[in-house]
């Protein structure tokens, strides 16, 4: 499997060699590789190479490391296109993964000045706050926080918010999502995220925090939405911008991310 005349770094094999049996089926989920004393042995290198190999794959999110049992095949990494607006239902089918919400509390707040300058409302207008962890195939993989104006579904709390999308309940009212501003953060989970995530605390996570609007550019929903950082993965198509016309398309944005 190593090949000793390659000019490929020796780790960089072993990597590739243990990805191919993941993504080949060879290794499934919560299988257990071997450990980095055996893997050195079995293929004549340093245990060094293979901590290297082995700690790029924890990074990337196909391994897992559990303390005191050893390195498994985590859950298959979710990629979703920052470019293209989709709902969590969506990308969740769109990965054969069956999506599900449980309700973590719900309630009505007045908005404050920074929300309610996202929202386009009154400050101290009344606002539905709806946390629900989202699920696939039963799995916990992200907590999102939805505020939403109370006067575009005044009976939104009476809905089913577990049993049906969100959005889906949207279009029922004519509010059709038509697409977002977002930003995304690195951040680590705090000690109630870690517990809801079944994760230790302060874990990876990806922070994704936007502004969902109709076609008239009407905001209907501001969000949060805490990602396992090691389940998930965003691509974003890039051109060729000076930094001065990003910031007079309103693109780039130096605004600091509080909650």
């Amino acid at each position: 499997m190593i090949d000793l005349n390659s000019k490929l770094p020796y780790y960089s094999q072993l990597k590739e060699y243990i990805l191919n049996q993941i993504n080949s089926g060879v290794l499934e989920k919560g299988n257990k590789i071997p450990s980095e004393l055996d893997l050195a042995e079995q293929y004549g290198i340093s245990r060094p190479t293979v901590r290297q190999a082995i700690g790029e794959l924890v990074q990337e999110g196909y391994l897992v490391k559990k303390r005191g049992l050893g390195t498994f095949v985590s859950s298959p990494i979710i990629t979703g296109n920052a470019n293209v607006f989709t709902t969590f239902a969506e990308e969740m089918m769109a990965s054969g993964l069956k999506h599900g919400a449980k309700l973590i509390s719900n309630r009505i707040v007045q908005a404050s000045d920074k929300l309610a300058s996202e929202l386009k409302i009154k400050y101290g207008s009344h606002v539905f706050e709806i946390v629900r962890l989202r699920l696939a195939n039963d799995e916990p993989l992200a907590i999102r926080t939805s505020f939403i104006p109370c006067e575009l579904y005044p009976d939104l709390l009476q809905e089913d918010l577990e049993g049906i999308p969100l959005y889906v309940l949207f279009e029922k009212r004519g509010l059709i999502a038509n697409g977002s501003t977002q930003s995304f953060q690195a951040v680590s989970a705090l000690p109630e995220e870690a517990e809801l995530l079944q994760v230790e605390d302060g874990s990876p996570m990806m922070l994704c925090s936007g502004v969902a609007y109709n076609e008239k550019k009407i905001p209907i929903e501001k969000y949060k939405a805490l990602h396992l950082g090691n389940r998930f993965r965003f691509t974003i198509e890039q051109s060729i911008k000076t930094p001065a016309a990003l910031l007079q398309e309103g693109i780039m944005s130096f605004e600091q991310i509080h909650f």
